[in-house]
């Protein structure tokens, strides 16, 4: 390198010499002539020798080093197409026309066409800003794709995504350093700044995670009984604490809570009387006091789950209303999803008339269940 150098200073320094070696002769054989035709040959001399001389007495421009140079496949894997990044900050001022990239030996390029590029910024470096005047690839050339770009602020680091993956394909082989480069340059066309990067190329670049979840469900009563008072005419009796199940699932295809009691109503048998279950099978309606009558409302709320949840219009508990549990497993609520939290709120009912038999142990036995849809 050195002996290089030595050699192009001396012809620069040998072709300065006879440049002004001629100029020197030429202005001796000017003396000859007149005054006026003298000054007019001499600036006539000096016009046409500085163009020559002008590339010898001023400075050499170096081309630059890049300050930082990024480019990232976002696919590794051999023989596999693939996007990418392009980043660099300029560190020589000059006006940049376009950026050349050259990509490892062995990856196989599309056409120029195939190079269009984008400027979102995820998963940039820190501190990248949208390339200036970047846009679909001008030119492919071996290994070498070249970008338009604007004039560009030196110290500032700029990017831009290829993002067909038409545009590039890795090796088809598992390597370690495989060396490219990035050049911005000026009208000429003439270098400004350069770098070197490398990748790899690897036989896999993805992780296959893997998980499973067992099947669960969950099932609770809040409480085990639910005493609803002394019946009078005058008003129909409420749970005072209605009881609740707790239900958790993770069945994807739903779940359902079914209901039953043994008598058929509240029975006596004391009084050998049964106040009778109202509305088995029907629509839920309300009971009236100082009419006779029992029932179960269901409402249900959840925190989280899936699906829609419907409580069954039999049992519908709003407004007081509700429907006759018998000795079958009645539908009370369905879900056509999972539950995190499902609440379902039984309420019991009971009202009475003028002749309905005292008797202290009036009693019913309910039967909750419910089951998943996996």
């Amino acid at each position: 390198m050195l002996d290089k150098a030595h050699t192009f200073n001396h012809n620069q320094s040998r072709l300065k010499k006879e440049k002004l070696k001629n100029i020197t002769k030429n202005m001796k054989n000017i003396k000859s002539y007149p005054t006026n035709v003298r000054i007019a040959a001499l600036l006539l001399l000096i016009v046409l020798a500085l163009p020559s001389l002008l590339p010898f007495l001023l400075p050499r421009a170096n081309a630059g080093t890049l300050t930082n140079s990024f480019v990232r496949f976002d696919r590794m894997t051999t023989s596999t197409a693939t996007t990418g990044t392009v980043c660099a900050k300029p560190a020589t001022a000059g006006t940049e026309v376009d950026v050349r990239v050259t990509f490892p030996t062995g990856y196989t390029l599309g056409t120029s066409g195939n190079f269009t590029v984008t400027t979102t910024t995820l998963a940039w470096p820190t501190g990248g800003t949208a390339w200036l005047g970047i846009g679909t690839a001008t030119n492919v050339t071996g290994q070498v794709v070249t970008f338009p770009s604007n004039d560009l602020v030196v110290g500032t680091l700029y990017c831009f995504n290829w993002s067909n993956t038409a545009a590039v394909s890795i090796k088809g082989t598992a390597t370690a350093d495989n060396s490219g480069s990035i050049e911005t340059r000026a009208t000429g066309p003439s270098q400004i700044d350069t770098a070197n990067y490398a990748t790899a190329s690897v036989s896999n670049d993805q992780v296959t995670v893997s998980a499973s979840i067992n099947q669960t469900f969950s099932f609770a009563l809040s409480g085990s009984t639910d005493a609803l008072g002394t019946l009078t005419t005058g008003a129909v009796a409420a749970s005072p604490t209605p009881r609740t199940v707790t239900l958790n699932t993770n069945a994807k295809n739903g779940w359902q809570v079914w209901g039953k009691d043994t008598n058929t109503g509240l029975n006596s048998a004391s009084a050998a009387y049964t106040i009778a279950s109202t509305g088995v099978g029907a629509a839920s309606q309300a009971l009236v006091a100082g009419t006779e009558g029992y029932n179960l409302g269901v409402t249900a709320t959840r925190t989280g789950g899936t699906g829609a949840m419907t409580v069954d219009a039999n049992f519908d508990g709003a407004a007081s209303k509700g429907g006759g549990l018998d000795t079958a497993l009645r539908n009370l609520v369905s879900c056509t999803g999972t539950a995190n939290n499902a609440v379902v709120t039984l309420t019991n009912r009971a009202a009475i008339n003028g002749a309905t038999s005292a008797a202290t142990d009036y009693t019913d036995i309910q039967t909750y269940v419910g089951a998943g849809i996996f």
